[in-house]
């Protein structure tokens, strides 16, 4: 698994970013961006206010770096039109 002073490019990091809100909505559908932002807040001592948090974003940064690096990349943020 990916190390907490590991570096990412941008995109993976906005993919990440994608892939974090995605999961944390399809667990949550009712939570607010404002909650996220508020369970994202770091405290005095680097840790979010929500423990999980920083876990839970290391395993969506995982899960982007493995699909690029495989055939077809990372898609779960491609466009779709409903």
């Amino acid at each position: 698994m990916l190390k907490y002073k590991d570096k990412i490019s941008i995109e993976q990091a906005y993919l990440a970013a994608y892939e974090y809100l995605l999961r944390r909505w399809e667990s949550t559908p009712e939570h607010r961006i404002a909650d996220e932002l508020s369970d994202m807040s770091l405290l005095a001592d680097g840790d979010s206010a929500d423990p999980a948090c920083k876990s839970e974003f290391l395993v969506a940064v995982n899960a982007v770096l493995i699909a690029q690096s495989q055939t077809g990349g990372y898609t779960r943020a491609a466009h779709r039109i409903l």
